[in-house]
């Protein structure tokens, strides 16, 4: 008997669909543009080029996946009606019916394949959708359609979840838009203007195929200072701010005026290190770095115990990971001395941090800064805007650099394959790059393997190794912290900084 994993919507939720099925009726509670601090912008809006949350957030408005992620880590259909997997390289779609584009086309089984063949043939996500047999599609009709992988892959039904693959419109595409810049979708929203690093507004999409948003639109601000967020917050000249400082969680609490939602989430922050350049080309510097920095002293005073302290380069909200049975790394002054002198680090080197914006990420430099006088090394703190930041880490410049990683697609595969994998070297988040092909052949042992036990030894032979070999000097696992007026409701917080505000209803607006 055939193996069938099928992914179908509840009967409530479906019911309700059907009860939308003719899209774009607008509430009669609709009203009120939400106004949204952001912390960083994107670079690029093109689905087959993105690098960051930050384009997400932009993108989780526009477009729709085939499958998503719920606020409760549940993976639910979206643009997908049923999803079967008869055996591990086969997948039947069949599409949900009546769903159109805001433009008013509709969504065909040719728009699906044209989105997966893209995703599969660029540069960034071929290791993602790569698998798909070109010449194995097969439509049955203008709504049902299969297709087989070359080889089985045990993420794959969790990777059409990604914003590589949010469902584009074929005709759109191939009529020469830009979608690096004006994304067209089947999502609540439409994007009306983009004016990177300023701010970015949305209208409702009137051929919305599910239950018409609540708020009339949205308007994103980009914000870099997280207190001027606040600021903003307070003053109501904004509806939501993301990216909290902890240090404000005590004082938000205690207004009456605003309300905090907070999350722990699949992200791990830390400290990369670039092996292809002195003196952290040499594992003696990098395991130095870790013995010598106080982390403990900074998660608490900088992050206010927001999030755990991390040990693995898995999140512990993932299966596989490892982290919780591993202790975090502690002082240990001598120890560093020793491994400075072994290589090469002497008394009055500069070293360089490079880092964007973020007054987290600001204030871990300044404390590892402070932190390394202690052994006569200078520590350069280079505060870059995020493109900026971006570009000069993709070009190596840095010593250390700090950034968050929190794939997409959850599975344990995805957050080890992108930051540490050969074939990803120099492309973020691997801008460490760092490789090993020991660590090659696990990654790809597991992800072709479907058997939970298996796959759990695999992954924690992978942990054990990465955690030898320190391309990483981790600080946490993240909380997401968003705060909001208390007109604000319906916000199902996700657990990264992207967040659905389709939901989201205004109070006196």
């Amino acid at each position: 008997m055939k193996k069938k994993t099928m992914l179908i919507l509840s009967l409530v939720l479906a019911l309700m669909l059907v009860g939308c099925s003719g899209g774009g009726e607008k509430s009669a509670e609709a009203g009120g543009v939400l106004k949204v601090a952001i912390s960083e912008d994107a670079t690029t809006l093109d689905t087959a080029q993105i690098n960051d949350d930050y384009a997400e957030n932009i993108l989780i408005q526009v477009y729709d996946t085939l499958v998503k992620r719920n606020a409760n880590g549940e993976l639910v259909n979206s643009l997908a009606e049923s999803i079967e997997n008869p055996d591990p390289q086969t997948f039947n779609i069949k599409l949900r019916e009546g769903v159109k584009f805001s433009n008013g086309a509709p969504l065909t089984a040719d728009d699906v394949i044209f989105t997966l063949q893209r995703a599969a043939e660029s540069e960034k996500f071929k290791s993602f959708y790569g698998k798909i047999d070109p010449n194995s599609y097969n439509k049955t009709d203008n709504l049902t359609f299969s297709f087989k992988l070359t080889e089985p892959d045990a993420a794959f039904l969790n990777s059409l979840s990604h914003p590589a693959v949010s469902i584009l419109s074929k005709a759109y595409v191939e009529g020469g838009a830009d979608i690096a810049t004006k994304p067209m979708g089947t999502g609540p929203f439409v994007l009306d203007e983009w004016v990177q690093n300023d701010h970015t507004t949305f209208s409702v999409n009137e051929n919305y195929w599910g239950e018409a948003p609540k708020i009339s639109g949205i308007e994103m601000r980009v914000i870099p200072e997280a207190s001027q967020r606040i600021i903003e917050l307070e003053s109501g000249g904004v509806d939501l701010a993301y990216k909290i400082d902890p240090a404000e969680i005590e004082n938000i609490e205690g207004n009456k005026d605003l309300q905090l939602f907070r999350k722990l989430d699949n992200s791990v922050h830390f400290i990369g290190f670039n092996v292809n350049k002195a003196p952290f080309d040499k594992v003696e510097a990098r395991e130095a770095m870790v013995n010598a920095i106080d982390m403990k002293t900074i998660f608490e005073t900088v992050y206010m115990n927001s999030g755990k302290l991390a040990t693995s380069p898995i999140n512990p909200n993932f299966k596989y990971s490892i982290a919780d049975s591993i202790e975090p790394n502690a002082v240990n002054a001598e120890k560093a001395k020793e491994l400075f002198a072994q290589a090469g680090v002497k008394d009055g080197d500069k070293l360089s941090i490079y880092t964007s914006d973020n007054t987290q990420r600001v204030n871990v430099a300044t404390m590892m800064q402070a932190q390394l006088q202690e052994y006569g090394i200078g520590l350069d703190i280079e505060r870059l805007e995020w493109g900026a930041f971006m570009d000069a880490i993709k070009r190596g410049e840095h010593n250390m650099f700090i950034m968050s990683w929190n794939p997409s697609i959850v599975d344990a595969h995805y957050e080890i394959f992108q930051p540490f994998h050969s074939s990803n070297i120099g492309q973020p988040p691997n801008v460490t790059f760092y490789g090993n092909p020991e660590l090659d052949a696990l990654i790809q042992e597991g992800i072709s393997t479907v058997d939970e036990n298996q796959r759990a030894d695999i992954y924690k032979r992978a942990q054990e190794l990465i955690n030898k070999e320190y391309p990483w000097l981790y600080i946490c696992y993240g909380e997401t912290l968003v705060a909001g007026n208390k007109n604000v409701s319906g916000l199902e917080l996700l657990p990264k900084y992207p967040q659905e505000l389709k939901d989201v209803t205004l109070s006196g607006k």
